[in-house]
C-alpha cells in the first residue's frame, strides 16, 4: 500500500523551484561562466546573460532596465528601499510611514532608523479586515515626511491594500512611495504606474524562481544612498558581482508566472473558498483578513482553545506543511503581530494557521486536506479534554 501524499501549503514561504527555470539556470551553473564585469570572453557571457534577464524583467515590468537593481531577496530589496531612501531623503526630514502589519523586513528596519539614526517612524494600524486605511495614512503626512512603505499584499493573511490609491496620496504630497511587492508578484498585476510607486521589491522564491535572486525597482530620478561599498555595480547601486544564473532563474521564473498567473488566480481562488468551506464547519473556527480582497492563494484561520505549536506539528505529522504566518522567524511559533494589530483576540490569535497553495491542487485534494485538517483538530481537542 502506497503512503498517503503529503501536501505542501506553504507557497508565500517558497514555492518549488520550477523544472523549467532550473533548465534554464543549468548552462550558467555547468560552465565556467566569468565574472560579469571582466573584460574576456567569459565575463562578456555573464554580462549579456545578466542584460538579456534584465531587458526581459523591465519590459513585463513597464519599467526602463535601468530602474531595477539585483538583489540577494526581498529582505535586502526591502532594506535598500527602506534605509536608502531614508539617508537619501534626510535633508527633507526623518519621518517614515508605514504599517503595523508589515513584514519584518521592513518593521525591523524601521526601528534600527529610530533606534540609531533618530527617525520618527508612525506605525498604521490595519482596519479589522487587515487593510490600511488611505484615509488614515494621509492623516498621517506631515511637512518632515519622506517615505511611505505599504506592502501591495500581506504575507500572513494575503489581505491586499489599496496600494492605487496611497500611491496617489503619496504621489500628491511629492512623497517617494515603497510597496514590498514580495507577495503579489506571480500572483496580481504589478501596476508599477497605476500605483504611482517610487520603489517595488519581489523575489524569485515567491513565484517558482530560485532562493536568493531578488529585486529593487526605483524609479529613475529618485536618488537612494547604497547600504554597502565595493565596486560600482547596479549604476553604483548595489555593489557585487551579480548572481548570473539566479538572475536568469528571476527573469524566467517571472515571464512564466506571468503567462499563467490570470488562470492560476481564479482556479486557486475557488480552491481556498472550497478549503475554508470545509474547515468553517468546525466549532471555534475564525478566518482572518477581507474574505475578497487578497491573494488569491491564501487562507488564514484562527483555532480557538488550541495550541499553536501542537497544532503545526500536528498538521505536519497528518502530511500537511503549513505555518503560522511569517517564514522568517526561524521555525518559531510566536503569536502574529499582524494578528495582533487587527485586533484578534489573543485566544484565537495564539492558534493559527496560514494555508498558501499552490496551482498544483484539484479539489479532490482539498477534501482530502480538510480532512486531514478536522482528524488533527479533533483528536487535539479530545486529548486536551481528557
Amino acid at each position: 500500500m502506497s503512503a498517503a501524499p503529503r501536501y505542501y501549503l506553504d507557497h508565500n514561504a517558497s514555492q518549488p523551484l520550477d523544472p523549467r527555470v532550473r533548465a534554464v539556470m543549468e548552462p550558467f551553473l555547468r560552465s565556467a561562466l566569468g565574472n560579469a564585469s571582466s573584460l574576456h570572453a567569459e565575463g562578456r557571457q555573464a554580462r549579456g546573460a545578466i542584460d538579456t534577464a534584465r531587458d526581459r524583467l523591465a519590459k513585463l515590468l513597464k519599467a526602463k532596465p535601468s530602474e531595477l537593481v539585483f538583489t540577494s531577496g526581498g529582505t535586502e530589496s526591502n532594506n535598500l528601499a527602506v534605509q536608502g531612501l531614508a539617508f537619501a531623503h534626510a535633508a527633507r526630514g526623518k519621518h517614515i510611514v508605514t504599517a503595523a502589519t508589515e513584514h519584518h523586513a521592513v518593521l525591523h528596519t524601521c526601528h534600527m532608523l529610530e533606534k540609531r539614526h533618530q527617525f520618527e517612524v508612525t506605525y498604521l494600524d490595519p482596519l479589522p479586515d487587515g487593510r490600511i486605511d488611505p484615509a488614515r495614512l494621509a492623516a498621517t503626512i506631515r511637512p518632515d515626511t519622506i517615505l511611505v512603505t505599504i506592502m501591495s499584499a500581506n504575507n500572513e493573511t494575503g489581505v491586499k491594500n489599496p496600494v492605487a490609491e496611497i500611491g496617489r496620496i503619496c504621489a500628491e504630497k511629492k512623497i517617494p512611495f515603497h510597496t514590498d511587492a514580495v507577495q503579489s508578484a506571480g500572483k496580481e498585476p504589478l501596476e508599477i504606474e497605476k500605483w504611482q510607486a517610487a520603489a517595488l521589491s519581489i523575489t524569485a522564491h515567491k513565484f517558482g524562481g530560485p532562493v536568493g535572486a531578488g529585486l529593487l525597482y526605483l524609479r529613475a530620478g529618485i536618488p537612494i544612498s547604497r547600504l554597502m561599498e565595493g565596486g560600482a555595480h547596479e549604476n553604483e547601486r548595489r555593489p557585487g558581482t551579480e548572481n548570473a544564473a539566479s538572475i536568469v532563474g528571476l527573469a524566467e521564473a517571472f515571464a512564466l508566472a506571468e503567462e499563467s498567473r490570470a488562470v492560476n488566480a481564479k482556479r486557486e481562488f475557488d480552491l481556498i473558498e472550497q478549503l475554508w468551506r470545509e474547515i468553517s464547519k468546525l466549532d471555534g473556527v475564525r478566518r482572518n483578513g477581507h474574505p475578497v480582497e487578497r491573494i488569491a492563494n491564501t487562507l488564514n484561520v484562527s483555532f480557538s482553545g488550541m495550541r499553536g505549536e501542537d497544532l503545526l506539528i500536528g498538521l505536519d505529522l497528518a502530511g500537511l506543511a503549513v505555518s503560522s504566518g511569517s517564514a522568517c522567524l526561524v521555525g518559531s511559533v510566536q503569536t502574529s503581530h499582524v494578528l495582533q494589530a487587527m485586533g484578534v483576540p489573543e485566544k484565537e490569535a495564539a492558534a493559527t494557521v496560514r494555508f498558501s497553495i499552490g496551482s498544483d491542487l484539484t479539489e479532490k485534494d482539498i477534501l482530502e486536506i480538510a480532512n486531514r485538517v478536522r482528524e488533527v483538530v479533533k483528536r487535539q481537542k479530545s486529548l486536551s479534554a481528557s
